[in-house]
């Protein structure tokens, strides 16, 4: 049975207001309605029963973000079956630019949300039966330069600002030379699009249909993960030895691959974690029900943990900020790679396409924020707490910057009480960055950059919920000139939540080994 969790001593009647990536809802103690969005209930109410029906209403209405975070939840939920037509024409009508012809304040959390979105349906499509004709993969494809473009300017307009654009001169991005756009970009940008174009991009490129290592990695990564867990034999499979890691695990499954095409250097590993996450959610719900829920999500932390641990060996001893020079170099040719995006033939012919520093690093963390959405667990959030602050005090750009520090934000909103000390953390940070002579002002501007994102889709997603529900919740707002409200917490405290949460009541000893 799974252990039950308190959320900072909340009641079962508490509601708290939080992100999930893009749409404003209410979490209880209890997520099992996670997925009983108000847009799926009408459908439901319309006749609109089976996931088919939902998918093919819901694409007919994607310029809209209530029907956009319809559609992903949609997907998301793994007890849901789709015929390969459906599959095919989300993902196509997931690729057309054209909805994107003008821009706004809501212009950046709607980039992500659509892009997520591709990703959860491109997915869902991996782990299908079903083989994409080069016709398609192609048309696909060579949509990502759209968005990429779409990227640039939406980012160039939030920069410059909305009321600046309306009274400049309409062609003032093709007025601009490449240096001046690349400054801009680099200012106040969403690195969560950069990272979901890349991960779009080499999805796609993995996908061809003469390319066998993809379905390989799929099959032994399953095999190895039963045998790891004590979930069956596998013929053929070695047993692990006591020495057994995460890390031995990974190189068994490379050992037998072979490349037909270049790969980015990434992908492998996140390909893996992928696929990992992918097998402990279908193994925790529906009808095979192999673990609980807290089995799985101790599993994925275990993993979360062995892959940033050997990211962070790079790292270790190096002073901060230490590649934000190199990143921002990279920066500037992928964001020119991805908008001059050809076909699959001249782009897979070439050199190993190119991805950001520390692609994987930010992709787990991206996963751990994922499960944190997803959990009730106040041990998961913990775990989650040392996974982003250990990677915000070693981030070597802004890259992981930015994304630790949403992790952070998120978790303060989920429990302002039992996160209260992350106000703490980025003084200290801020200390830091002194110390070392790196830039406080252009962390200063990140994190304003990055709540002022938060509250943007705060303010959005509130809209999508009624007025019925305005002003409910525990969580704090965040305001654009203050860190968080100080409710003193230390890190202590944490780990003591996590530790009685691990413990078995009964024999006072761990539950489950991380």
């Amino acid at each position: 049975m799974e252990g039950s969790s308190s959320q900072g001593g909340s009641s079962s009647s508490n509601t708290i207001p939080e992100i999930h990536d893009s749409v404003f809802s209410y979490k209880t103690v209890s997520h099992e309605n996670f997925f009983n969005n108000s847009i799926l209930l009408k459908l439901e109410e319309d006749g609109f029963t089976t996931p088919d029906e939902k998918a093919e209403e819901l694409i007919k209405r994607l310029a809209y973000i209530k029907y956009l975070y319809a559609l992903k939840l949609l997907f998301e939920n793994l007890q849901n079956e789709f015929s390969p037509q459906i599959l095919r024409d989300t993902l196509v009508a997931l690729a057309d630019p054209t909805p994107f012809d003008f821009y706004a304040k809501q212009s950046v959390t709607r980039l992500e949300l659509h892009l997520r979105t591709w990703v959860t349906v491109l997915e869902r499509i991996c782990f299908s039966p079903i083989v994409l004709s080069k016709e398609l993969r192609d048309k696909v494809y060579n949509s990502l330069s759209k968005f990429a473009e779409i990227h640039r300017k939406t980012t160039q307009v939030i920069e410059i600002g909305l009321d600046n654009n309306f009274r400049s001169n309409s062609n003032q991005f093709s007025q601009q030379n490449n240096n001046q756009d690349d400054q801009i970009i680099i200012n106040e940008r969403n690195y969560n699009v950069d990272f979901l174009l890349i991960h779009l991009r080499d999805t796609l490129q993995c996908l061809r249909d003469d390319e066998t290592w993809f379905q390989e990695i799929g099959r032994r990564s399953k095999e190895v993960l039963k045998v790891a867990l004590n979930i069956a034999p596998i013929a053929g499979v070695a047993l692990p030895s006591d020495n057994y890691s995460i890390l031995s695990m990974l190189a068994q499954i490379r050992q037998s691959l072979s490349f037909k095409y270049h790969v980015a250097s990434y992908y492998v590993d996140w390909r893996i974690m992928l696929i990992i996450q992918h097998n402990l959610f279908i193994w925790s719900v529906g009808t095979e029900m192999i673990i609980n829920k807290k089995f799985c999500e101790l599993a994925l932390m275990e993993h979360f943990w062995s892959f940033l641990e050997r990211e962070w060996i790079d790292v270790t001893n190096k002073p901060i900020l230490n590649s934000q020079a190199k990143f921002d170099e990279v920066l500037n040719k992928v964001t020119k790679a991805l908008k001059n995006t050809g076909s699959f033939l001249n782009d897979l012919t070439g050199n190993e396409p190119i991805a950001l520093p520390h692609t994987l690093w930010f992709g787990i963390l991206d996963l751990a924020q994922h499960l944190i959405q997803k959990s009730t667990r106040t041990a998961t959030y913990g775990l989650c707490y040392y996974l982003a602050i250990e990677s915000l005090n070693k981030a070597p750009s802004s890259f992981i910057q930015f994304k630790a520090v949403e992790i952070l934000l998120h978790l303060h909103n989920i429990d302002s009480k039992m996160f209260s000390m992350i106000d703490d953390d980025f003084d200290q940070y801020i200390k830091k960055l002194n110390e070392n002579k790196s830039s406080e002002e252009k962390f200063q501007n990140l994190l304003l950059f990055i709540k002022g994102k938060y509250l943007e889709d705060l303010k959005i997603l509130s809209e999508n919920i009624g007025k019925e529900k305005e002003g409910k919740g525990k969580g704090k707002s965040l305001s654009q000139n203050s860190y968080l409200k100080r409710e003193q917490t230390s890190n202590s405290n944490v780990i003591d939540i996590i530790a009685d949460e691990m413990t078995c009541p009964i024999s006072s000893e761990p539950e489950d080994q991380l």
